[in-house]
C-alpha cells in the first residue's frame, strides 16, 4: 500500500508541475463581449471567446474497487480471483486530457487514463494463473492498466444562462497486463498479445450536462459508454482470439471558477471496465467495478 501511495502521489505532483507553466497567460485581457452575454462570460466553459480555444485537464481519483481476474492457459489449472481476494482494496487513477475548439460548438480531445490496482494477499491454497501454479503463501498483484482515447465533441445546447449539453463520440484503446508474483515466480499475461499492446479500438459515446448554480459554480454530470460484443480481435494465439469489452464512466460533481480560464471540480465517479478474451487455448477475463471520488483541475486559454 505504501508503494502504491508513493507512486500515485508522485504521478499527481508531476502532472501538476507540467500543467502549471501556462497559468501566466490567464492575465491577458479578455475580448469584449456583447452586453447580452455578460452572464455567460462569467461561467466556466460556456464561451470560446472568454475561455479560449485550448483546454487542458488533470484529474485524480481514489476509489473502492471490486471485480474479477482469471487467466487460463489450457490445460494448466486456472483460479478465478476477486480483486479483494488479491488484496486490492483501494484504487487510484490519473487522467489527463487536451482539447482544441475549432468552432464555438466543435472540439477534438485526446486523453490518457492510468489506473493503479495493486495489492498483496496470503493464499491458503495453490492457485493457477496463466500456466503457473503458485504455492500457498504470499502473492503480490499488479493489475495496473491504461487507456488512450480520441473524441469529437459537439455542443448541442447552449443557453444565455450558461446551461450546456455536450455530446461526444470517439474511440479508445486499452492495455491490460496483470502480473502475479509469489514464491520466487512471476507471471504476466498481456490481454491481446505476447507483449503489452493495445487492443483493437473500441467505439465510445458520451454526454455532458452543465447546469449553473451561481455565476462561478455549476453542477456537472458526465456519462460515457462503449464496447464491443464477441468479435474477432484480428489476432491469433493457438487459433483465433475473440474479444469482448465494455467501458462505462459516470461522474457527478461541482465545478468552481477560481479565476477566468481556471476551474477546480470535485465529486463522485463510477467506473465499469470489462475485457474478456477467448481462444482454443486461452480464457482471459478482467473486470473492474469502482466507486470513488475525483478532483479535477481545468485550464483554458
Amino acid at each position: 500500500m505504501a508503494a502504491f501511495t508513493r507512486r500515485f502521489s508522485f504521478g499527481l505532483l508531476a502532472c501538476v508541475a507540467l500543467l502549471a507553466p501556462p497559468l501566466p497567460c490567464l492575465a491577458q485581457a479578455l475580448a469584449p463581449m456583447p452586453a447580452g452575454s455578460a452572464l455567460a462570460a462569467t461561467l466556466p466553459g460556456t464561451n470560446i471567446v472568454t475561455d479560449g480555444r485550448w483546454e487542458f485537464t488533470l484529474e485524480g481519483r481514489v476509489g473502492v474497487p471490486t471485480g474479477h481476474l482469471q487467466v487460463r492457459d489450457h490445460p494448466s489449472p486456472s483460479t478465478p480471483f476477486s480483486l479483494n481476494d488479491l488484496g486490492i482494496h483501494v484504487s487510484g487513477a490519473l487522467e489527463g486530457s487536451g482539447a482544441f475548439s475549432f468552432t464555438p460548438q466543435d472540439a477534438v480531445r485526446v486523453s490518457y487514463l492510468h489506473y493503479f490496482l495493486q495489492g498483496s494477499s496470503t493464499q491458503a491454497r495453490s492457485v493457477g494463473y496463466n500456466g503457473t501454479v503458485f504455492d500457498p503463501g504470499s502473492l503480490t498483484t499488479n493489475a495496473d492498466f491504461y487507456r488512450v482515447s480520441f473524441n469529437y465533441e459537439r455542443t448541442f445546447l447552449r443557453s444565455p444562462s450558461g446551461e450546456r449539453l455536450v455530446g461526444s463520440a470517439g474511440i479508445t484503446w486499452a492495455v491490460v497486463a496483470p502480473t502475479l508474483s509469489g514464491g520466487g515466480q512471476t507471471n504476466t499475461e498481456s490481454f491481446g498479445g505476447i507483449a503489452p499492446r493495445p487492443q483493437i479500438p473500441i467505439p465510445v459515446v458520451g454526454l455532458r450536462w452543465d447546469h449553473p448554480l451561481t455565476s462561478d459554480l455549476l453542477l456537472r454530470t458526465a456519462f460515457s459508454a462503449g464496447g464491443l460484443p464477441h468479435v474477432n480481435s484480428l489476432r491469433k494465439e493457438v487459433g483465433t482470439l475473440y474479444l469482448e469489452q465494455a467501458n462505462v464512466d459516470l461522474g457527478v460533481g461541482l465545478a468552481y471558477l477560481i479565476r477566468p480560464g481556471a476551474q477546480i471540480e470535485g465529486g463522485y465517479h463510477f467506473t465499469y471496465f470489462r475485457m474478456r478474451e477467448t481462444s482454443v487455448e486461452d480464457l482471459n477475463f478482467f473486470e473492474l467495478i469502482d466507486n470513488g471520488v475525483y478532483a479535477r483541475f481545468t485550464l483554458r486559454f
